[in-house]
């Protein structure tokens, strides 16, 4: 299990001028390709997503206010806080800050013919799937990942097995996303 923090996550700014992007993980690493990868990214003003062919998207409104995306299908979604949202990523979409607000949100592509993935919120303490990968955010609370305490804006990703994450006070959340391959 790996371990990060918002605040130490490099920060890469997006070519449109219209957000940037912090990458928590990729498998696999190092590689020109990947199955999945998980980044937090902050939307500073309305525009088109980069699309990626063959890829499904989940993105999770994490802070500021609600997105509206357009070309999600034959509709359009509006982004609610932790509420997380799967669309194909292999079209375009375009994304409005309905509320001229700047937005922080998790992201997660997989690509769509290797892999697959769930994204939940967790407000209990809970033992992961035996999937192939995963990785959890906190959004509120403390939590125990092992030997280590997480707080707010810290998280963990893992490549397999089975993990407890447990919560160390009466309430909390916490954004989490397991993979399977197919």
């Amino acid at each position: 299990m790996e371990f990060f923090e918002l605040s130490k996550l490099p920060v890469n700014l997006w070519r449109n001028g219209a957000g940037e992007s912090r990458e928590i993980c990729c498998f696999p690493p190092d590689s020109g390709y990947f199955n999945w990868r998980a980044s937090i990214a902050s939307l500073a003003s309305s525009g088109e997503f980069a699309s990626f062919d063959d890829v499904d998207r989940a993105i999770t409104l994490l802070e500021g206010g609600e997105v509206l995306l357009d070309g999600v299908g034959n509709s359009s979604h509006v982004l609610k806080r932790h509420q997380p949202f799967f669309f194909p990523g292999d079209k375009p979409v375009y994304a409005e800050l309905t509320q001229g607000v700047m937005s922080m949100n998790f992201n997660l592509i997989t690509q769509r013919s290797r892999c697959k993935a769930r994204t939940y919120i967790a407000d209990r303490t809970f033992t992961t799937l035996g999937t192939r990968g995963g990785i959890a955010y906190v959004l509120s609370g403390e939590w125990q990942f092992g030997d280590k305490l997480l707080r707010p804006d810290q998280g963990a990703w893992w490549e397999d097995g089975l993990h407890t994450v447990r919560l160390l006070q009466n309430t909390g959340t916490l954004l989490y996303s397991e993979i399977t391959y197919l």
